[in-house]
């Protein structure tokens, strides 16, 4: 009796232990989950107890995550030691700023923190911070006591196995993987992978076409293109939208395009085909090419890019090809609700202007018509209403839905007769293309990433100044006649080139929208 009582007795101790032991780690989990994590959750639109539960579900999805990366840190007490600090500490500081300013972490900011000296970086430094973080850091000292208190964990291997294994399941899961990889602490891991692989594809080796290009143009000139975000062409008044969505544009000479086809509906895939000289018999070259601006910077023109959007690996090389390169709202990702919009690049804008070149390329990367669309347009133009209450698009109505949309349009007329205003006495062309459009419910599809006839229409636009068009009157002329013409985003490459003055063997003629 007394052999069959003492291994039941050690399973029980151990039992116990663990029991212990997985308390303890639902404790940790909760600090983090609690203290860090919830902040991204607190500005997030609902209005209803539905959205609140799907949102609790998201929250609890995350937590479950955070569970098992706890799990692993705490197998081993002193591994527990040196790494609870340094993520409390890092977390609590993206969750400061995240309560106080609504900032979330970013490639881009990262970059700038990187590149700031420590005096710029000290100016963030307050009271309310230093508070924060010796509060977190305090609460994060009693868990490594309590830790220590519970001490040596048997079984090790399957514990971690377990942490392992869960952590796999949900990270590669695709319905959870970005809404954990965009949450605090998640987000630390996963935007310093990102800022490294954006950092990779700026060094990567591409062809140059560089070679034998010359500008025949030998006046000062300014070439503006802004790339647009989600801007379907039948939503636009110019286009005959039954409501008149850009006032301000209708009164200009802009020739608007209202067939355009794009190959990809989503920015990461638009942009290198639209950038390069990449078409649907060759979309290899979006990868292995430069893109138009090597052409102008080879042209003696300055090149300059100004980022309204986050950074892409995809397209973080022809950033990188310009002269100089700008970020209006470094701190902004599709996680944050506030107003992010695109009059922020106006000062970018201004500077860009006012540089002492001959002659300047300067690209716009818009924020557009991006979904959550309340946040991209400023409270004077909610002309159409009512708009959307929750960024749970289930409980959205169609209305609510296309008229927080029109009101995107409506800024977007705004903020392109804005960039027209300041380049009116100019010798200067702008030409606008939107990098794909977007879903309103046709066929029960919203925004975009999927194969639609809605997502595939993509907005187009030029515009030229009194001195450019006088030079130029059979561009004018020939762009006009091709208002209608159905056309792929393949024109965009060959017809900055020529916009520009740029002559090169690799312009095709055949695919400008000015010849």
């Amino acid at each position: 009796m007394k052999s069959i009582k003492s291994p039941l007795k050690r399973l029980s101790g151990l039992l116990n232990i663990h029991k212990r032991y997985y308390l303890f780690v639902c404790l940790s989990t909760l600090f983090i989950a609690l203290m860090f994590t919830s902040t991204d959750f607190l500005t997030i639109p609902v209005n209803s107890f539905k959205d609140v539960c799907i949102l609790f579900m998201q929250w609890i999805v995350v937590t479950l995550s955070l569970f098992f990366v706890m799990l692993i840190l705490s197998v081993n007490r002193y591994i527990f030691l040196f790494l609870m600090p340094l993520l409390t500490l890092v977390s609590a500081v993206l969750a400061y700023f995240r309560y106080t300013i609504n900032a979330t972490l970013t490639p881009m900011l990262l970059d700038a923190a990187l590149d700031n000296d420590l005096g710029t970086s000290a100016q963030l430094v307050s009271g309310g911070l230093i508070l924060f973080l010796l509060a977190a850091l305090l609460l994060s000292a009693g868990l490594i006591y309590l830790r220590f208190k519970l001490g040596i964990v048997q079984y090790k291997p399957g514990l971690l196995l377990t942490g392992v294994a869960g952590m796999l399941f949900l990270t590669n899961v695709s319905a959870f993987q970005r809404p954990i990889s965009e949450r605090i602490p998640f987000n630390i891991y996963y935007t310093v992978s990102k800022y490294n692989e954006e950092k990779q594809s700026i060094k990567q080796q591409r062809i140059s076409l560089t070679e034998q290009s010359k500008c025949t143009d030998d006046k000062p000139l300014t070439v503006v293109f802004v790339l647009g975000e989600s801007l379907r062409p039948d939503h636009l008044g110019l286009n005959g939208y039954q409501r008149n969505t850009t006032p301000l544009l209708s009164k200009e000479d802009i020739i608007s395009f209202k067939n355009i086809h794009t190959e990809y509906t989503y920015t990461n895939r638009s942009l290198p085909h639209i950038l390069t000289r990449a078409d649907s018999l060759n979309p290899d070259r979006a990868f292995t090419e430069e893109s138009f601006v090597s052409m102008f910077n080879s042209c003696n023109y300055y090149t300059v890019w100004l980022a309204n959007q986050e950074s892409a690996k995809s397209y973080t090389y022809f950033m990188h090809e310009c002269d100089s390169l700008f970020y209006a709202n470094i701190e902004k990702s599709s996680y944050v609700f506030d107003k992010w919009v695109d009059e922020s690049l106006f000062p970018l804008f201004d500077s860009a202007l006012k540089s002492a070149a001959n002659k300047k390329l300067i690209i716009l990367h818009t924020i557009g018509s991006h979904w959550w669309y309340n946040s991209h347009y400023t409270d004077s133009f909610a002309r159409y209403q009512p708009v959307t209450k929750s960024k749970i698009i289930s409980s959205c109505t169609k209305e609510e839905m296309i008229n927080s949309y029109d009101n995107t349009v409506l800024y977007t007329d705004y903020f392109i007769h804005s960039l027209i205003g300041k380049l009116r006495n100019e010798r200067a062309i702008l030409v606008y293309l939107s990098d794909h459009g977007e879903a309103l419910g046709e066929d029960g599809i919203w925004l975009h990433a999927s194969q639609s006839p809605a997502t595939q229409q993509t907005a187009g636009m030029v515009w030229m100044s009194a001195s450019y068009k006088a030079d130029y009157p059979q561009k004018y002329e020939k762009a006009m006649q091709k208002r209608d013409k159905k056309m792929r985003t393949d024109f965009l490459f060959h017809s900055l080139l020529d916009a520009g003055g740029i002559d090169s063997q690799y312009k095709d003629n055949t695919l400008s929208i000015f010849r």
